[in-house]
């Protein structure tokens, strides 16, 4: 095999190339790191039991998932600009029922950990597709590669607000706090 071919990140560059990914796929890694690092965290606050908690954690994975395949169908008929913000804003909504409704039944908790989850864990391969659509020739791996890394950048912050915001004020600050990522995005 042809030896690998080795690549350096330019962040400069890939701003240059589109810096609605770059913005974009920060913000996602705040929301998408928040969430994941502090979910048991929510469920244990809220009262929920360990298997609830597990399915809390888990079910928007698999929502994610499966939601990637018409995210990914749509994202390839119309701008993925649009779809972008149309998944946002469907996380939006699931971030406001969290902070503003206080669920009592774990059925209804995980239901909305559903919808959250479809939304958020289907924007991260939009982004990086609408990035590769800008991308020149041959700079793929590049482009994944700095997505990679500012996406690690925002899975940094997110957590570390977040989990000073719910010591401050409250298990519901963990949605606020996506919700906030989701609106910049």
């Amino acid at each position: 095999p042809a030896p690998l071919v080795s690549v350096k990140l330019d962040l400069r560059g890939l701003w240059k190339n589109s810096p609605i990914a770059v913005f974009a796929i920060l913000m996602v890694g705040v929301s998408n790191a928040t969430f994941g690092t502090l979910a048991a965290v929510y469920g244990a606050r809220v009262g929920l039991s360990i298997t609830e908690i597990a399915l809390f954690a888990s079910i928007p994975i698999l929502a994610g998932a499966l939601a990637q395949v018409p995210v990914g169908i749509l994202s390839d008929r119309y701008d993925r600009r649009i779809v972008l913000i149309g998944t946002a804003a469907i996380a939006i909504v699931a971030d406001l029922a969290f902070v503003f409704s206080g669920f009592s039944t774990p059925w209804v908790i995980l239901v909305m950990s559903g919808v959250f989850g479809a939304s958020v864990f289907a924007m991260y391969p939009v982004i990086v597709a609408h990035a590769s659509d800008h991308a020149a020739p041959g700079t793929f791996i590049q482009v994944s590669g700095g997505l990679l890394l500012v996406f690690g950048i925002g899975s940094i912050i997110g957590p570390t607000v977040a989990g000073f915001a719910m010591s401050s004020f409250g298990n519901n600050s963990l949605f606020a706090v996506t919700g906030v990522s989701h609106v910049l995005l």
